[in-house]
């Protein structure tokens, strides 16, 4: 269904709305389908907007919640560790530490050194 992998690759991308965004990834991912890759580069762009003023930097454990728990989002073998890491420290600030633009800059380094 191409517009499963729409949604998914827009959650991915964080291409408007938050809200609407999970809630149609999250109905996508209740059916068989391709499944979308999650990369450094993508993580890396969200950082980097979050950064910039582009993206609220509050919403990031969100986004990295929902990207976390969807089925059909696979996480680049290359980097697997990393970005598993990254999407369980930054989707859980109570656990770790509360997401700034400071977290945000020494996870782009950490992505830009691996």
């Amino acid at each position: 269904m191409e517009s499963d992998f729409q949604a998914l690759t827009s959650l991915i991308r964080w291409e408007s709305s938050l809200d609407d965004l999970i809630g149609a990834a999250n109905q996508c991912d209740l059916h068989e389908g391709p499944s979308v890759r999650l990369d450094r580069h993508a993580v890396r762009d969200i950082l980097q907007r979050c950064i910039s003023g582009q993206l609220d930097v509050l919403e990031l454990p969100r986004w990295a919640g929902s990207v976390h728990m969807l089925d059909r989002v696979e996480v680049d073998e290359v980097d697997v560790e990393m970005l598993t890491q990254f999407l369980f420290e930054v989707s859980s600030p109570e656990l770790f530490e509360p997401i700034s633009v400071d977290v945000c800059q020494r996870w782009v380094s950490r992505l830009e050194k691996a």
